[in-house]
């Protein structure tokens, strides 16, 4: 998980930090934005939108050279990280609650475009909300799908990748 909060404050080095982020991104197969914020803002849209951009800029020729290397015919995004947004709210209500035909997921996807963001490099994007009445949300029973009978695994969340134990068996 990705302590998001320290890009709330006022620095001197926010691309360095900006930067330090991009790069633990490009390593992981699992990146879980949380967020306390009563809504989802843009700046989580356009956070995650850069980081596909320098993903796929600085990824793509790799990426291929594996790809071709492994004998595999899939697209470049299912290489990419999984992206759960854990939106963690007292006040408000969660995403998707005023259009209940539309999944939170087709919601955020079109925040993506309206703001121009393309989050290409991301195997998949979730959405996991919670409204907390008494904090702190314990997380691992919000993953879990305690309360919404959900519940979040790798391979489920990446299809394109098959997870191998440190003795090589699936």
């Amino acid at each position: 998980m990705i302590d998001m909060e320290g890009l709330l404050g006022a620095t001197v080095n926010l691309s360095q930090r900006i930067r330090l982020l991009l790069k633990v991104l490009a390593i992981s197969d699992l990146v879980i934005y949380r967020t306390h914020a009563d809504q989802l803002h843009n700046d989580l849209f356009k956070f995650l939108g850069d980081a596909s951009e320098a993903y796929l800029k600085h990824f793509t020729k790799e990426l291929k050279a594996t790809t071709a290397h492994c004998g595999l015919d899939v697209p470049l995004s299912t290489l990419g990280p999984a992206v759960i947004m854990f939106h963690e709210t007292v006040h408000t209500q969660l995403l998707g609650s005023d259009h209940p035909s539309e999944v939170p997921e087709k919601l955020i996807q079109d925040l993506f475009w309206k703001l121009g963001r393309f989050p290409e490099a991301f195997s998949s994007i979730h959405y996991k909300g919670t409204r907390t009445h008494n904090p702190p949300t314990f997380w691992a029973s919000a993953c879990s799908g305690e309360a919404t009978g959900e519940q979040y695994h790798p391979s489920s969340l990446a299809p394109g990748r098959h997870l191998q134990s440190p003795e090589g068996s699936e």
